[in-house]
C-alpha cells in the first residue's frame, strides 16, 4: 500500500480517495443505478447531486471512491454520528470486485476507527447470497433479519 497526498494506492493503477462533487457525480450515480454493482438502489431524494455535495461539505470523508486509470469503479458512503457507523451505497463494478471491495473497505475501516468507532453496520437484503458472501468474506458477522420502516416527510 502506498500513500499519496490523502489517497491510498493499493496497486499502481487503483487509488481510494474521497468523492469530488465536481467531477465524480455522474460516475457514482451510474454505479448506484446499476444492479450488477450491488447498487440498483438509486433514490433521487437521497442520491441527488445536491444531496451528495451537501454530505461531503459537512463530512469530507463520508463518500469514498475507487478510481482506476481515471475511471470510478467503486464507491461506499460512511454514515456516522459519533455513536454508530454504517456502510451505505457500497457499489463496485464487476470486473475487479474483490480488489476494489477490499480496498474500499480497508479505507472505510481506517476512517471509522480514527473517529473512535469499534463497530460498523450494514443493511443487506434478506436471503441474498451475494450480499452474505461479500460481507462474510470481509469479516462481518451476520445478525438477525429486520424489517425497515419508513415514511415520507413531505
Amino acid at each position: 500500500m502506498l500513500a499519496i497526498k490523502g489517497q491510498v494506492c493499493y496497486r499502481e493503477r487503483m487509488i481510494i480517495r474521497v468523492y469530488n462533487p465536481i467531477t465524480d457525480y455522474s460516475s457514482v450515480e451510474a454505479l448506484y443505478k446499476d444492479s450488477s454493482t450491488f447498487g440498483g438502489q438509486f433514490d433521487q431524494a437521497r442520491d441527488s447531486e445536491e444531496r451528495l455535495k451537501d454530505l461531503i461539505e459537512k463530512k469530507p470523508d463520508a463518500i469514498l471512491v475507487a478510481e482506476d486509470k481515471g475511471e470510478i469503479i467503486g464507491t461506499v458512503t460512511l454514515f456516522e454520528d459519533g455513536r454508530s457507523a454504517w456502510l451505505y451505497r457500497f457499489a463496485v463494478k464487476g470486473n475487479a470486485q474483490a480488489d476494489v471491495i477490499s480496498a474500499l473497505w480497508a479505507k472505510a475501516r481506517e476512517i471509522l476507527k480514527q473517529k473512535g468507532h469499534t463497530q460498523v453496520l450494514v443493511y443487506a437484503p434478506v436471503n441474498n447470497k451475494d450480499f452474505e458472501d461479500r460481507y462474510t468474506q470481509l469479516g462481518f458477522i451476520k445478525g438477525n433479519d429486520f424489517t425497515a420502516y419508513w415514511q415520507d416527510l413531505g
